[in-house]
């Protein structure tokens, strides 16, 4: 009787999509590099070639769009990726193509070569360089597959950016010329009867008081509002489109312009008397940059709750979920669906429990920032804590604390987190100057960093995890986020959940926040449990926040 031997594993050259993961993490380690180190060389490159510099919000739609194109790419030649084999001379190959154009960079940056080729040849090297890098990406694609629709494709993506981006800059010019005079006269209307002095305009576009006036300017005009709620408005009709009458919910739009256009008077309004009444550096500082933002939430999700509630926009109940959706069914049917539905077994906390706590953060976040100056210590620190944890609190039954167990795994992957966040982030002593706690004094520091302990080591952790693991990582896996089991992995959620967490984390954090959401991630996938991802980024904070302390490093923890 013979035996049947065991199957060979894979060697790590031959797993699936191996290759396509290295080529992913290899751009990103290639793309913070240069981010991080000599941005500056190519927006001062595009000024000399093109006569104005890239904006950084341009060069990120730009990629943006190449990455859905390049996604869409690797879905129709998804074979092909996932058997590709890892090649050693082709990854050198790339890897030299990059190390020519960053050393390069490092060279302009140090000023010596600029005086000997000038400032043009220097601009056509860097261009060269950088489509020669581009270039370079093809040796890590898989042998045979047709990349060429997909390079044009991302070529005309930049190319309607860039249409896009001068379309809108001539529209915010139209709209702030016709807009302007009136915008200013309504806030003068509203200003009069608060700002406690006569009401001054020394310039047709600069209002206020003696000793306070603001500029109103095209960036004020509010367009970018505008510009957000349509985006809100079609993304959510899009996505609830059965539950929709048509075309009347089409007139949301307008409904939406319209107030967060009123909006923005009251919001340049309320900033003038801030600076009046608390403090100038406050209103220019956080609520200039807050309140627009608290703006667009209340007229965007306030239309969208009040929409939903009203049969004039959307279908009876009975229409749509009576059936369960599903054509054709019946009210029995749907029942019976139901039914077994309650039976089923549980997967993970509900997408309310998993993002609930994450909005609470958010909201509380932006109102506190409303009244604090940009780059000091929050003091509407601990109404966050609260906010938090009362929405956890409310949520309790939602999770099963009591059936959780400490992972030293999850512990030791948040240790080297921590590590590498020391390593990679940036830090500034002025900075951590602003943020430290002593300059409320004993009593109130320590309370604040009582508060700061809570929330960044246990609740913000939660919340996130939550948000990220709990909730992004299931929905990039299926329409029925809840129907996901915690812990399933596919590279599309493990990436994308990560990079999220990293682009959360603002432009300054987003490499060492990915590789964090990394580390997370991985803490979640060796037990399935999301509460493991929870420790390792408690930890991480927990660390942060007590080398924090010891060194006076507050921008780091």
């Amino acid at each position: 009787m013979s035996s049947v031997p065991p199957l060979a594993q894979p060697s790590l050259r031959d797993r699936p999509w191996a290759a396509s993961v290295i080529a992913l993490a290899l751009l990103a380690l290639e793309l913070a590099l240069l981010d991080r180190v000599v941005r500056e060389q190519f927006l001062s490159a595009s000024e000399v070639l093109f006569g104005r510099r890239f904006l950084r919000k341009e060069l990120m739609i730009i990629g943006l769009a190449s990455a859905v194109i390049f996604q869409a790419h690797v879905r129709n030649h998804r074979d092909a990726y996932r058997s590709a084999a890892i090649a050693i001379p082709r990854l050198l190959g790339q890897a030299a193509a990059f190390l020519a154009l960053f050393g390069f960079l490092i060279t302009v940056r140090g000023g010596g070569i600029r005086p000997l080729i000038g400032e043009f040849n220097a601009a056509i090297l860097i261009t060269v360089l950088t489509l020669g890098w581009l270039a370079s990406w093809r040796l890590l694609l898989p042998a045979g597959v047709d990349v060429r629709s997909t390079v044009l494709g991302a070529m005309l993506a930049a190319a309607l950016v860039a249409v896009g981006m001068a379309i809108t800059d001539s529209f915010t010019d139209t709209f702030w010329n016709l807009t302007g005079g009136p915008t200013v006269n309504a806030v003068e209307f509203l200003l009069g009867p608060f700002a406690g002095a006569p009401v001054i305009r020394p310039e047709p576009m600069a209002i206020g008081i003696e000793g306070f006036t603001v500029k109103v300017n095209g960036g004020c005009s509010g367009y970018q509002g505008i510009g957000l709620i349509i985006l809100l408005f079609s993304g959510y009709l899009w996505w609830f489109r059965r539950l929709h009458r048509f075309p009347q919910s089409f007139l949301l739009f307008p409904l939406g312009i319209g107030l967060i256009f009123l909006s923005n008077i009251v919001r340049i309004t309320a900033l003038i008397l801030v600076g009046i009444w608390i403090s100038p550096e406050i209103a220019v500082d956080g609520f200039h940059s807050q309140a627009g933002w608290v703006a667009f939430l209340v007229v965007g999700l306030g239309i969208i709750a009040a929409a939903s509630r009203m049969p004039f926009f959307t279908l009876p109940v009975e229409d749509e979920h009576a059936t369960g959706g599903v054509p054709g069914s019946t009210a029995a049917t749907a029942a019976a669906v139901r039914a077994a539905s309650a039976t089923a077994p549980t997967y993970g906390p509900t997408v309310a429990a998993c993002l609930f706590p994450f909005l609470a953060m958010l909201a509380s976040t932006i109102l506190t920032e409303l009244f604090a100056e940009k780059g000091t210590l929050s003091k509407g620190y601990p109404l966050r804590v609260i906010a938090i944890a009362a929405v956890l609190w409310n949520l309790r039954h939602e999770f099963r604390w009591r059936e959780a167990t400490l992972s030293p795994v999850a512990v030791a992957l948040g240790g080297l987190t921590c590590v590498m966040w020391m390593l990679l982030a940036p830090s500034d002593p002025e900075t951590a100057a602003s943020l430290d706690p002593a300059q409320l004094g004993l009593g109130w520091g320590s309370a604040w960093l009582l508060m700061r302990f809570i929330g960044y080591m246990i609740l913000v952790p939660i919340a996130e995890e939550l948000a990220f693991r709990g909730f992004l990582a299931r929905r990039l896996m299926s329409e029925d986020a809840e129907q996901v089991p915690i812990g399933s992995f596919t590279w599309v959620s493990f990436l994308g959940s990560s990079l999220a967490f990293g682009l959360f984390h603002g432009v300054q954090l987003w490499f060492p926040a990915t590789l964090a959401g990394v580390a997370f991630a991985a803490a979640l996938y060796h037990r399935r449990k999301l509460v493991d991802a929870i420790v390792a980024h408690a930890t991480t904070n927990a660390l942060l926040g007590f080398y924090a302390v010891f060194t006076g490093a507050w921008d780091l923890g």
